[in-house]
């Protein structure tokens, strides 16, 4: 395998690791949005039907997060999601009026839309979104905030207030969690270029070590790869053992299979595995070998045991 297409599949990795923590910490930002609207309506509005809406919608959050990764990325669901979430502003708005200002939801979920969608990929679906958003916006402007009367709220002067003061704490709040976002993906990527660059050069040093012979033995999956490597590598397992014990054999050969770079869905296919059955004995190896979560499990491997 090329230096180039392990740093695509580690590329793949972060992509998805980072989508995960986008996708929940978002989620939890909307349930902390959510539960303040119920605190909101609740002890400020006195308006009951309106918490129990949003409490509804805190434990719908809670449970996406429970859902397959197959699921929680689709983006026909994305945009799905982002729009019911225009709508339900603009229903709020209109319940709320224009004194309450809780137009300015729009900019929250402007901001979001931004980290959910690639602008070059998806730029139709994000001018669709937001221009649905300004369309929203313009029908409650255009009205005088007269559509539907039957929801109207009527909030005194005070209650708009407080919606007013609710509103301008849930941009900041937001901004600062894109903010947040922004400087964690600048991280991310100055860590990925720097891992890249360290694993390209001991997969570099492990080529020069590791023989023709013994890689072959791997791909084709001969039974007497482990004790090539080891006889080869006596080290190797040695010191994974001693840091610990519990660590199995079939974990040992995950390992060793990492040192040849060897990526998630060669191992499987080489072990006669799943790529989740593979991706299980990383995470436990990481467990086991106490791997920092800021830290590649590829790039530990290599950096911790060396076979030079």
């Amino acid at each position: 395998m090329s230096d180039k297409n392990y740093s695509s599949i580690l590329a793949n990795e972060k992509m998805v690791n980072e989508k995960n923590f986008l996708f929940n910490t978002y989620t939890v930002v909307l349930v902390i949005i959510f539960i303040s609207n119920c605190i909101l309506n609740c002890f400020f509005l006195k308006d009951y039907t309106y918490v129990n809406v949003f409490l509804l919608l805190v434990v719908i959050m809670l449970l996406t997060l429970f859902l397959p990764n197959k699921i929680r990325f689709n983006k026909n669901l994305l945009i799905a999601v982002f729009f019911i979430l225009g709508l339900l502003t603009f229903y709020c708005d209109i319940a709320a009026g224009k004194g309450a200002m809780n137009y300015l939801s729009y900019i929250s979920l402007t901001t979001a839309i931004s980290f959910f969608f690639d602008y070059k990929r998806d730029k139709i679906i994000i001018v669709s979104l937001v221009g649905s958003y300004i369309l929203f916006f313009l029908i409650n402007d255009y009205t005088n905030y007269s559509l539907l009367p039957d929801i109207h709220q009527n909030l005194s002067y005070t209650e708009q207030h407080y919606v007013r003061f609710y509103k301008a704490l849930e941009i900041i709040f937001c901004t600062l969690i894109a903010v947040y976002f922004i400087h964690r993906k600048e991280k991310t990527m100055l860590m990925y270029y720097t891992e890249t660059e360290n694993l390209n050069a001991l997969l570099n040093t492990n080529k020069k070590i590791i023989s023709r012979e013994l890689y072959d033995m791997a791909i084709n999956n001969s039974p007497l790869f482990m004790q090539s490597f080891n006889s080869s590598f006596p080290n190797f397992s040695n010191d994974i053992l001693k840091l610990n014990p519990n660590v199995i054999t079939s974990e040992l050969e995950i390992c060793a299979l990492i040192m040849l770079g060897l990526k998630t869905k060669e191992i499987a296919q080489v072990t006669n595995s799943t790529v989740r059955a593979v991706e299980n004995k990383k995470y436990r190896i990481r467990k086991k070998l106490n791997v920092p979560a800021e830290v590649d499990t590829n790039l530990f491997i290599m950096n911790s045991f060396n076979i030079d």
